[in-house]
């Protein structure tokens, strides 16, 4: 018997382990993943690999990444916003974005919250970052078929104050950064991307046995999934990096990526 493409996915969610022992609530978080909540988050704890991350999609580019992560039997992070580049929300299903989300659970790879709408959460209001979670949280399940939402944040624009973290450790997310900024966003035109290929190029050269690195670059750029992505999955493997998820390199079991859609 064929299984509903909302179902397959709950399938790959409870039995590949993406939320076999999930946290029941947000508040009781911190007492399953060893992973620091609320606390920013700038470097991998595993040697030896590359957690590459994309921001602000899903989008348009987002597919050949896609392909091309399958490609290299490679892992990777997608940090998602809700309605943002004028392209629609991501749970219209007249638009692409809900297969395109579900390809990447499908794939393995993992899926975090970057908010609804790419807001500033240091210059935001309590009210304000709450709704932009939660927001993206209702849509991420109703997309997915399931009841799992992610327990990994990227803070647009790389800012959450104090007051932020303090917010995020109380709703059970993991705030991360980066140690890599390929500064894709700034070279995205054929002219310019050699200078995100040589920032990430000369990082892996500059590495000693046993570094990892957590790159920041956006499936939005056409520049980025044109040329830079192909680049940095082939220098990861010339030199015997792993590419994997955010999760991964930090050694948080695939159970504890996601958690239970809170009950309002």
């Amino acid at each position: 018997m064929r299984m509903s493409g909302s179902l397959a996915l709950c399938a790959l969610f409870l039995t590949g382990g993406y939320a076999a022992a999930v946290e029941p609530t947000s508040e009781d978080a911190a007492k399953w993943s060893k992973v620091p909540y609320g606390a920013i988050i700038n470097h991998c704890t595993v040697p030896g690999v590359v957690a590459l991350t994309f921001d602000d999609g899903p989008h348009e580019n987002t597919h050949h990444i896609l392909d091309l992560l399958d490609d290299y039997g490679a892992h990777a992070t997608f940090f998602v916003n809700g309605d943002n580049y004028g392209r629609g929300r991501i749970d219209d299903k007249s638009t692409p974005w809900p297969k395109t989300l579900q390809r990447m659970i499908r794939a393995g790879h993992q899926i975090g919250s970057h908010t609804w709408a790419h807001v500033d959460m240091s210059e935001a209001d309590h009210d304000t970052r709450y709704h932009q979670m939660r927001h993206l949280e209702q849509a991420l399940a109703d997309v997915l078929g399931t009841a799992m939402v992610p327990t990994y944040f990227r803070p647009p624009y790389a800012t959450c104050s104090e007051e932020c973290q303090r917010q995020m450790e109380e709703m059970g997310y993991h705030v991360v950064n980066f140690d890599l900024d390929t500064k894709d966003y700034e070279n995205n035109t054929p002219d310019k991307i050699a200078h995100s290929i040589h920032k990430f190029s000369n990082a892996l050269e500059a590495g000693r046995r046993g570094d990892s690195f957590l790159v920041l670059a956006h499936d939005v750029q056409k520049m980025t999934s044109q040329v830079l992505a192909g680049f940095m999955l082939e220098q990861i493997r010339r030199k015997g990096y792993k590419a994997v998820t955010v999760g991964e390199c930090l050694n948080d079991p695939r159970s504890l990526w996601y958690r239970r859609l809170p009950r309002e």
